[in-house]
C-alpha cells in the first residue's frame, strides 16, 4: 500500500515538472523592431502553449479520449497569432485589408496570410453641438446625434477595433520575424521573437 502511494506521489511531482517544462518551452521574448501600423494589441501563443490549453479544456469539459484526440490534432503547429487592429473605418480595421507574414531569422519566408474578414459591429452615437453664426452676429445652437466608431483610444479618437487570430500550420524555428502589414495605410508593424532559454538545460 506504501508503496502504492509513493509511486502515485512521484507520478504526479514528474507531471507537475512536465507542466512546468511546458510553459517555459512556450514563452518567447518579443522585440519590437517597427511600430509604424495601428496595432493595438499583438501576441503570440507558441504550439506547446496551445497544446497544454488544449489539454486543459478536454479536462475541464469532460471530453472523450476521441474528442480530446481531435482537438489537440486541430492546433496550429506553428502555435497562433493573437492581434488587435485599429481603423477610423471597419475597412481599415478589417482582416482582409492586413497581411501576415512570418520568416525566419535571414528573411526566408515560412508563412503567409490575410487576416479573416468579421462583420461589422453595431456603431456608437454621440451627440454633437453644432454651432451657427448667422449674418448678423447671432449665433444659434442645436445638438444632434452622430454616428461614430464604437470604440475609443487613450485619447479619445473613436476607432474600430478588429480582434484576429492567425493559425500558423508550419512549425516555427526559435528565432522568428513577424510582419504585419496595413495594405490601405501602407504601414508596418515589424516583430522578432525569440524563444527564452531554459535555465534547466
Amino acid at each position: 500500500m506504501k508503496f502504492r502511494a509513493v509511486f502515485v506521489m512521484l507520478l504526479m511531482m514528474l507531471a507537475s515538472q512536465l507542466a512546468t517544462a511546458m510553459d517555459r518551452t512556450g514563452e518567447y521574448d518579443v522585440k519590437t523592431i517597427e511600430d509604424r501600423a495601428r496595432v493595438s494589441d499583438f501576441r503570440y501563443e507558441s504550439y506547446e502553449q496551445s497544446y497544454s490549453d488544449a489539454e486543459e479544456q478536454a479536462r475541464n469539459e469532460l471530453l472523450s479520449v476521441k474528442e480530446t484526440a481531435q482537438l489537440l490534432k486541430s492546433i496550429p503547429k506553428g502555435g497562433v497569432l493573437i492581434i488587435s487592429t485599429l481603423g477610423t473605418d471597419w475597412r481599415i480595421a478589417n482582416g482582409p485589408n492586413w497581411t501576415y507574414v512570418v520568416t525566419d531569422e535571414s528573411g526566408n519566408e515560412l508563412f503567409r496570410s490575410k487576416g479573416n474578414y468579421y462583420s461589422e459591429p453595431a456603431p456608437a452615437y454621440e451627440t454633437q453641438e453644432i454651432v451657427t453664426r448667422g449674418r448678423h452676429g447671432r449665433t444659434t445652437y442645436s445638438r444632434r446625434e452622430v454616428q461614430v466608431a464604437p470604440q475609443k483610444t487613450a485619447f479619445g479618437v473613436p476607432v474600430y477595433v478588429a480582434k484576429d487570430r492567425i493559425d500558423i500550420p508550419v512549425k516555427l524555428p526559435s528565432i522568428f520575424k513577424v510582419y504585419i502589414a496595413d495594405g490601405i495605410n501602407k504601414k508596418r508593424c515589424v516583430y522578432v521573437l525569440s524563444r527564452k532559454i531554459d535555465e534547466f538545460h
